[in-house]
């Protein structure tokens, strides 16, 4: 009998179901709800899912219904803390697909940076109003070139903001757990070091992964610690940012603008100032979109089937 695999996934278009045809030696099931995941796991040996599906009703189903023999959970995103949170069984083993779209984040958060920077909302308001503002616009917008740029994370998409920001000729200043220097950083500070390396930063990208340590990892003294007038991005997790102290920071001019991917409640609720901010930019947490990682998907997932039969580690497992 050939292993069996449950993939539960948000969208029932994702590439990722092309799962079944391109790996037939898997037996699948489809998922589109804890009820039928529930339904299918009993007899399973892997679950392969999205963070953003994990909830308490799918942590229930697998604490009910998952078997002992259920070897392996495979997340088909870098994220995995939902998953975590609502409790996984302990006996499997979990991988996930961090650096699978660090490219495409990379990507979305220069879009922000930039646009902040050059002042994109106050450009369009002017546009809208037929209004040629060159004389009002002039002083307030800022470059990259020689700026200095603090990526905090340094993971797969930490690495591409900063390979990407070179291109801008920019001086990068990252704060990473490991603290290890390398490729197209010029300096990595520990976490301990984070006030001293937003000192330096004339704009931020927020990359590091959420966890018990990241919350609020950038608060109000951290925010007070940037230059005035400094840029802000995230595009890793909202908690790690503190969402009240940043509007404060924005409102006082301590922080000149932001570019926000991701909130501390998703969706944004329809009450928060950050809506109406003329310094901010949101985007609904689409930085991964537009990847083509389909093939990447397929050949993680194919390794990581092949050290699974053979009992070896997996590629992106997850310590827990």
């Amino acid at each position: 009998m050939p292993m069996k695999a449950v993939l539960y996934t948000f969208q029932r278009d994702d590439p990722v179901h092309r799962f079944r045809d391109d790996l037939p030696q898997l037996q699948w099931a489809i998922a589109s709800s804890p009820q039928d995941v529930a339904r299918e796991i009993g007899d399973a040996d892997i679950l392969v899912l999205t963070n953003r599906v994990c909830s308490p009703e799918l942590g229930e189903a697998l604490h009910r219904a998952a078997p002992a023999s259920l070897g392996w959970i495979h997340f088909l995103t870098a994220g995995v803390e939902r998953g975590l949170a609502m409790g996984l069984p302990p006996g499997a083993a979990v991988s996930n697909a961090s650096g699978l779209k660090a490219r495409t984040v990379a990507e979305h958060a220069l879009t922000l940076l930039l646009a902040v920077m050059r002042r994109f909302p106050d450009l369009q308001a002017a546009q809208r109003a037929h209004a040629w503002r060159r004389v009002e616009m002039q002083p307030k917008l800022s470059s990259l070139e020689g700026a200095t740029v603090c990526i905090i994370g340094l993971g797969g998409v930490g690495r591409e903001v900063a390979r990407k920001v070179k291109a801008f000729d920019a001086r990068t200043v990252a704060v990473s757990r490991a603290g290890v220097p390398g490729g197209d950083v010029d300096v990595v500070l520990p976490r301990e070091r984070i006030g001293e390396a937003l000192g330096e930063a004339d704009a931020v990208v927020v990359c590091t992964s959420s966890d018990a340590s990241s919350r609020h990892l950038v608060g109000a003294a951290q925010l007070a610690a940037m230059k005035p007038g400094a840029c802000l991005v995230n595009i890793a997790r909202g908690e790690i940012l503190d969402e009240a102290a940043l509007v404060q920071a924005l409102r006082d001019g301590r922080v000149g603008g932001a570019g926000l991917d991701v909130t501390e409640i998703e969706p944004l609720p329809p009450d928060s100032p950050l809506w109406d901010m003329p310094n901010v930019i949101v985007s609904p947490h689409v930085a991964g979109a537009g990847s083509k990682d389909y093939a990447q998907q397929k050949a993680l997932f194919s390794a990581n089937l092949e050290r699974f039969r053979a009992g070896a580690p997996l590629l992106n497992q997850i310590a827990r």
